[in-house]
């Protein structure tokens, strides 16, 4: 999360399981290197343990505990997969010590700077994937504009009997925050000025298709295009980058689908280089 300082807004992220502290790091790093003006201030699930939040502190962020919610049931919170305790995100909808926050998933990579979405209005973001996908019109909760109200949050967990109903209907096994969110703006695919360009949310698995068929590029491929530029890559999926065996997974994939997977590797390398960077930066600054 980054936090304006001379403005009582902020951008923001989440870091609700020790696993993603690599990429809340690499988050950090690549804000920095896309020239913001601001700190980035993380919200930690209450379940973390001290250490984890002085390593954030080490590397220069700002931190903010979140006080655990019994909104959501303990075992839907514990049975959930990797879904369980991103439900604490709804719980940035009240952080009211914020007049405006631009939400960003720890799993991101940001390519070129952002800070013009303080411009956007509340709610704004991507139908990620919706190009190479049609039907997918909810807003993904990995990117949001949220002007945080008190109230806001319990109004968003009050949907859950609504949000379980809506999973079980169409198949599904398991729910997150992204699902009440969308139970509580039910409205929202069809608010045109709300939803913003798609290359602020990119899927890693989709960056091919976007550059090649949708006109996008890379910002380092075109610095003159403003319109269609990939400006954050969102690595979607349980398995991250950081994690064990990410490398090899890659490799196969890229042997197997050779170019029609360029893109997607080239952001991957890259990525990967920005995770070895910050692996040591906590050691730097002990």
């Amino acid at each position: 999360m980054i936090r304006r300082l001379n403005q009582n807004d902020g951008l923001r992220t989440l870091l609700s399981t020790s696993s993603y502290l690599p990429g809340v790091l690499a988050l950090n790093e690549s804000l920095k290197q896309t020239g913001t003006r601001h700190p980035m201030v993380v919200g930690i699930s209450s379940h973390l343990s001290p250490d984890i939040q002085a390593q954030l502190v080490r590397a220069g962020m700002l931190v903010r505990r979140m006080d655990p919610s019994t909104a959501i049931p303990a075992e839907l919170v514990h049975g959930n997969g990797h879904w369980g305790y991103t439900f604490d995100k709804i719980q940035l909808f009240e952080l009211t010590e914020f007049s405006k926050l631009v939400y960003v998933d720890s799993d991101m990579l940001v390519l070129s700077n952002i800070d013009e979405l303080f411009d956007k209005p509340h709610m704004a973001g991507v139908a990620a994937g919706r190009l190479e996908h049609p039907d997918w019109t909810r807003l993904n909760g990995g990117l949001m504009v949220i002007v945080p109200q008190v109230g806001l949050a319990s109004k968003i967990f009050a949907t859950l009997p609504q949000a379980l109903a809506e999973s079980k209907a169409s198949g599904g096994s398991a729910i997150g925050d992204q699902d009440l969110i969308n139970a509580y703006y039910p409205g929202w695919s069809s608010s045109a000025e709300l939803e913003i360009c798609q290359g602020y949310n990119v899927f890693q698995c989709h960056l091919d298709a976007y550059i090649e068929n949708h006109g996008y590029c890379l910002p380092d491929k075109d610095p003159s295009s403003t319109e269609r530029r990939v400006k954050i890559v969102h690595f979607i999926g349980p398995r991250k980058p950081w994690m064990n065996g990410a490398v090899i997974r890659q490799i196969i994939r890229r042997f197997k689908k050779g170019k029609s997977v360029k893109w997607e590797h080239r952001v991957f390398v890259a990525y990967k280089k920005l995770l070895d960077q910050v692996r040591s930066a906590p050691l730097q600054q002990t």
